[in-house]
């Protein structure tokens, strides 16, 4: 179900009840050897070579996913920078950034998506997301929508330059358990447990927004399997995710030794993706001119 606004949603939750969704009550702490390998203060920074499929042609372009752990502002799902926020408002998230860049003729795309998943637990499954944020610019225009999950529903602002679309607010109910194509990222690299109890998995999926956004239809749940197998590739052990909605496949495989990357993944859609390095860098520090050279750690 659906209910258009005035108001953007954030904003009247704000009004409200001075913030967002906030983050579910945690279970227990993320384990000593979670934070033993994510408390470090840098980032996991991972480079590929990607194939996409975009107005019927393959192109190919580079991706690069970043993790990083990081405080945020549950009031208002911002990063706590200054480190004032108090202690009851503070949560440690995995944040993830996917970025994606190819060329289209004449004109490049350039794709962002941002997920914001708390460390602890409290959902049913673990790191559920609680904010995700895409931005896209080509040279026609650009368009930035934000995801705030909820119990029972999630909140969509559409910010398009496109007339279809425009400036939209929108709720949108899901089923409890819901999941979210974005965040499987993180979820199945089992970072701090197995996925779904270690088996496979069914029920709701809320699919990628960029996948959305290409595919030009409504973002709203979708039943979803998610078949889970031991494989090997290139002689090493993975963990091959297989995930199926309507005529959509995502297969996913992840390294079973640690650090547990994400070493590739493969649509039904012509989308291809395979790690070409990886390094765990403060990137923030790494600005200055000569730093270009650390990209040749990530393959880029």
């Amino acid at each position: 179900m659906r209910r258009r606004t005035g108001l953007s949603i954030a904003m009247l939750a704000m009004i409200v009840t001075g913030g967002p969704p906030a983050a579910p009550t945690p279970a227990g702490g993320a384990s000593s050897g979670f934070w033993t390998a994510w408390g470090d203060g840098r980032a996991e920074l991972s480079g590929y070579a990607i194939t996409t499929r975009r107005y019927g042609t393959p192109r190919d372009g580079k991706a690069v996913l970043i993790f990083v752990t990081e405080p945020m502002d549950r009031r208002v799902w911002i990063k706590d920078d200054a480190g004032d926020v108090p202690a009851a408002d503070r949560v440690n998230v995995m944040k993830l950034n996917q970025i994606l860049k190819f060329q289209t003729g004449i004109y490049p795309y350039s794709v962002m998506t941002s997920v914001f998943a708390p460390v602890d637990g409290g959902t049913p499954e673990r790191f559920s997301p609680v904010k995700i944020a895409m931005s896209a610019q080509e040279w026609c225009g650009h368009v930035y929508e934000r995801v705030s999950p909820k119990p029972g529903s999630f909140d969509d602002e559409m910010r398009s330059y496109f007339h279809a679309e425009g400036d939209r607010d929108t709720t949108v109910a899901a089923p409890a358990g819901t999941l979210f194509e974005d965040a499987l990222p993180i979820q199945l690299r089992e970072l701090d447990g197995p996925f779904a109890g270690g088996k496979s998995w069914s029920g709701s999926i809320v699919p990628s927004l960029w996948s959305r956004r290409r595919r030009h239809v409504p973002l709203e749940p979708v039943p979803a399997t998610i078949r889970r197998e031991e494989a090997s590739r290139a002689g090493v052990k993975v963990t091959r995710f297989t995930l199926a909605y309507g005529e959509v496949s995502v297969v996913y495989e992840v390294e079973q030794a640690a650090p547990r990357r994400l070493l590739g993944w493969k649509s039904s859609d012509g989308d291809e993706a395979r790690i070409l390095r990886t390094a765990r860098l403060p990137y923030w520090q790494l600005n200055r001119a000569g730093d270009e050279k650390y990209l040749e750690q990530l393959g880029l």
